[in-house]
């Protein structure tokens, strides 16, 4: 029988794949971020490529928010001279 553990990635902790019956004859893989549910897969590898899209998007989502900070900054202190 396969090991039922989770399984946390090695970079991110906050990122787990795990084996659960999601309502389907077969039990599928969730991938989860924080506990929250990103999404299922009937492969472990098929959900750890369902983490590893989200943590794209999430530092894409965080760089922009960067980038639209030092805007943001570089507008205000053109303003002030």
């Amino acid at each position: 029988m396969p090991n039922l553990r989770s399984v946390r990635s090695l970079c991110d902790r906050r990122y787990t794949v795990a084996p659960e019956f999601c309502g389907l004859a077969e039990r599928c893989f969730v991938a989860r971020f924080c506990g929250d549910w990103l999404g299922r897969s009937a492969t472990r590898a098929g959900a750890v490529a369902i983490n590893r899209a989200h943590a794209t998007l999430e530092r894409a989502r965080l760089s922009l928010a960067q980038a639209q900070a030092d805007l943001d900054l570089a507008i205000t202190r053109g303003r002030e001279s």
